[in-house]
C-alpha cells in the first residue's frame, strides 16, 4: 500500500507540470498496484476461509472458545482470547490502511482535476538559496 501511495504522487506531479502525455507511465503501475493491494486487503478482512480472512479466523476461534476448546496456535483459552482480539485489531488496521489509500487516491484525483482546469503549470518550486558559509561546519559536527 505504501508503494501505491508513493506512485500516486507521480501522475499528480505530471498533471501539475502540464506533462499529461507522460502520466500513463506512472498511472498504469499505480492502478495495477492499487487493484492488487486493495483486493488483497478486502480478502484479508472478509474472506470466508479462516486461513485467509481475519473475521473468519476470529469467528472460528470464538466458536471454539465459547465451547471451551483450545485450538492451535493457542495453548490456553486466555491465549485464544488474545488471538481473537488481535484478529479484530488486524481488521481495524487493514480497513484504516485501505481508507487512507483510497482517500489519497481521491485527493490526488481532485488535484489532477484542479490542475487540468488551469492553463499554466500549477507546481510551485522554491527558489534556490545557498546555505550560509558557517552552516556546513555546524551540520557536519565540527
Amino acid at each position: 500500500m505504501l508503494a501505491g501511495i508513493a506512485l500516486m504522487l507521480g501522475p499528480v506531479a505530471l498533471f501539475k507540470m502540464k506533462r499529461e502525455r507522460y502520466a500513463w507511465v506512472t498511472l498504469v503501475p499505480t492502478v495495477w498496484l492499487l487493484i492488487c493491494t486493495l483486493t488483497a486487503g478486502w480478502q484479508k478482512i472478509f474472506d470466508a476461509n479462516p486461513k485467509v480472512g481475519f473475521f473468519a479466523h476470529a469467528g472460528k476461534l470464538k466458536d471454539a472458545f465459547d465451547a471451551g476448546k483450545v485450538m492451535a496456535p493457542a495453548k490456553s483459552l486466555a491465549e485464544m482470547q488474545r488471538i481473537i482480539i488481535n484478529d479484530y485489531i488486524d481488521v481495524a488496521l487493514s480497513g484504516l490502511f485501505m481508507f487512507v489509500v483510497l482517500s489519497i487516491a481521491v485527493y490526488g484525483a481532485m488535484a489532477v482535476m484542479r490542475a487540468r482546469r488551469k492553463a499554466r503549470p500549477t507546481v510551485r518550486e522554491t527558489p534556490f538559496e545557498a546555505m550560509p558559509s558557517g552552516a556546513a561546519a555546524v551540520r557536519s559536527g565540527h
